[in-house]
């Protein structure tokens, strides 16, 4: 009986500190996640203060890149 009873004493201790260490990691990503927003939200103001524009989207991106192939081609026609 008291065998049983130190081994679920020892077996709750180690379950205490695994489960100390995952809330102190869990706590670490979420002030690393919460820095990022904050960092994420200073750099769209400064962004916006200098006037800039963000960064187009995918699809912007395959849009442009589709009218550029043909403006491409229409020049090597136009030059022939």
């Amino acid at each position: 009986l008291l065998r049983r009873l130190v081994t679920l004493i020892s077996a709750q201790a180690a379950l205490g500190a695994s489960s100390q260490a995952f809330r102190k990691q869990a706590e670490g990503a979420s002030q690393a996640a919460r820095q990022y927003l904050e960092d994420n939200d200073a750099l769209r103001k400064k962004l916006q203060e200098s006037g800039g524009t963000p960064a187009p989207s995918q699809d912007e991106n395959e849009t442009l890149k589709a009218k550029v192939k043909s403006l491409k081609e229409e020049l090597e026609l136009s030059k022939k």
